[in-house]
């Protein structure tokens, strides 16, 4: 409960109440005296820091307080697990924190600012994923560039995953996947970028390229990040960030063979928390699978009915098309009314209805601005 609604039940006011809550002790000796623990013993404390401590010594990839709150449980199964505010605060206290507190910048609601359709986004589907490629890593003494394929839950599931594959192609994110869904459930949405690999070739508009095909075979919803606006698709970038500092700048790599064994034991930790984490949810019987012998065909739609690709797209000026106002999809010019500059926007391609719609969302309403034909080649 906050100041001001204690002061308003209690009658007083706010700067008397903050007075109290300052006393360390009262004259009659009620209160907490600083320091003590209330819920938990100096046992669960102890047990906390010495986790920590394991965890930094074994150089694991994961030491946050959740992955504590994991290892607790598993470690003294049967007693209540402690908060993630009381590990991070044990944490602190012994000198064991590794990252400090992030601090808020003034362009942290940027996106909000920019009508970002965040509501509509988080409709699309219960589960929702990312894939992408990491930027082109060097082993030393080697002038072939290592490709690296990221994949990441970003809505209902936690995980992220990180291959290397032979280059960045379609074959190569489809392997992937076709191998990861065998054993995680796939998605209702998947969130990409604008990179020609995703959508395709760029010297023919209008065109579903085989990766949508993939994507859409599998009943999963495509999901265009905004060109050149990471922040659009801010999971799969931060994971990115995270394997670039956590493990490729940490380590001298010389061999493909020690990149993958790194990899595979980055990955083993991540899914630790997986299966630890979302036990229950993995349980329920709506969760589809990849069938190990299942194919999916690349190069046509096996049906469009409900078939959708979906994009977020920021409203610009574009001097290639004389100052015109609008957007692109799939390297087709779409002009909008200049009340709508410098705003995000939600476009949706009904693939069955060859049409589509644009939607600027308010405060969650989303709203329509224009609906058209798009006919395109699959």
């Amino acid at each position: 409960m906050g100041t001001r609604e204690i002061a308003r039940r209690l009658g007083v006011s706010r700067p008397t109440l903050s007075g109290w809550l300052k006393q360390e002790t009262y004259a009659d000796g009620r209160g907490w005296a600083k320091g003590t623990l209330r819920k938990y013993t100096p046992l669960v404390r102890e047990r906390v820091i010495t986790l920590k401590q394991a965890r930094i010594d074994q150089e694991k990839y994961f030491i946050g307080s959740p992955h504590i709150q994991m290892d607790y449980v598993k470690r003294y199964p049967g007693e209540d697990r402690p908060s993630l505010w009381f590990i991070d605060e044990s944490v602190r206290q012994a000198g064991l924190q590794t990252h400090a507190p992030k601090k808020r910048t003034k362009g942290q609601n940027i996106i909000q600012r920019h009508r970002f359709p965040i509501k509509t986004i988080v409709g699309l589907g219960r589960i929702q994923q990312a894939c992408d490629f990491i930027g082109k890593k060097y082993i030393l003494g080697s002038r072939e560039s290592i490709s690296v394929f990221s994949t990441s839950y970003t809505q209902w599931f936690e995980l992220y995953q990180i291959y290397r594959v032979l280059a960045e192609t379609v074959e190569a994110s489809v392997e992937r996947l076709s191998r990861f869904w065998r054993d995680h459930p796939i998605p209702h949405v998947m969130r990409i970028d604008n990179a020609t690999t995703f959508r395709g070739s760029p010297h023919h508009p209008a065109v579903v390229g085989r990766f949508l095909k993939f994507l859409l075979n599998c009943h999963v919803t495509p999901l265009f990040a905004a060109p050149y606006r990471s922040y659009t698709n801010p999971h799969i970038e931060g994971h990115n960030r995270t394997f670039t500092e956590k493990l490729w700048s940490k380590h001298t790599f010389t061999s493909l063979d020690a990149i993958d064994a790194e990899c595979a034991r980055f990955n083993a930790e991540s899914e630790e928390f997986f299966r630890f984490k979302f036990e229950e949810r993995l349980r329920a019987k709506a969760l589809r699978y990849h069938g190990p012998g299942a194919t999916i065909n690349l190069q046509a739609l096996t049906t469009t009915r409900g078939k959708r690709i979906c994009f977020i797209r920021f409203v610009e000026t574009w001097k290639e098309r004389h100052e015109e106002i609008g957007i692109v999809v799939l390297e087709r010019f779409i002009d909008l009314p200049a009340a709508y500059l410098n705003q995000y926007v939600f476009a949706s391609l009904d693939l069955a209805a060859a049409k589509l719609t644009i939607i600027s969302e308010v405060e969650g309403q989303a709203t329509a601005i224009t609906v058209r034909p798009f006919p395109y080649e699959a």
